[in-house]
């Protein structure tokens, strides 16, 4: 199964085309504790690299922590190189991914807890397809959180695309995704 950073991920699915970009997306991201939350974590211990599988998604997710155990969001930029930013508190990125448009990740809210982080972030791409805008965007809320059985991760995920002129796009709203599952540390 294929490993890619949950935020490669995003960029490489804002700019595909089609309607499969809310259930592509989605599996890049995260949101709420059901599990046991392990009482002694600290924030450190998010600290590297987690893999693993979340329902619903094709091949296996990493994401990455800093030492404050915020997640470290890595984005192509318009010459190929991976450009890494600390998600610590709320504001926003833009950047232009090979190929061209715009993507743009706007971190709406950070809530950090000893044993994990949540985020609301929204995530668009602009661009022109064949002559006629491109557009497509994303709210999620994410949440990582330890667990005895590892690291937590959910995410609820609502996606939008629009294809075609101003007066006449094509698109919409899509159904609300909920994708969720345990990853362990990579050493």
């Amino acid at each position: 199964m294929p490993t890619v950073l949950a935020s490669s991920v995003f960029a490489e699915t804002m700019t595909r085309k089609g309607f499969g970009i809310g259930l592509r997306l989605a599996a890049a991201l995260t949101a709420l504790v059901v599990l046991f939350p392990d009482p002694s974590a600290r924030a450190a211990d998010l600290t590297g690299n987690w893999r693993g599988t979340l329902d619903g998604r094709v091949g296996e997710l990493t994401t990455a922590f800093n030492e404050d155990g915020y997640v470290l969001f890595e984005y192509p930029n318009n010459n190929g190189l991976v450009e890494s930013i600390e998600l610590t508190a709320p504001g926003r990125i833009q950047f232009v991914p090979p190929g061209g448009g715009l993507t743009t990740v706007a971190v709406n809210s950070v809530v950090k807890r000893p044993a994990g982080v949540s985020y609301v972030l929204h995530l668009g791409f602009e661009g022109v397809s064949e002559g006629y805008p491109d557009r497509r965007y994303v709210t999620e809320q994410r949440e990582y959180a330890l667990t005895n059985q590892g690291l937590w991760v959910r995410v609820i995920s609502r996606a939008s695309t629009y294809f075609g002129d101003e007066g006449e796009s094509t698109g919409g709203p899509q159904k609300v995704r909920i994708i969720e599952g345990v990853l362990k540390r990579v050493e």
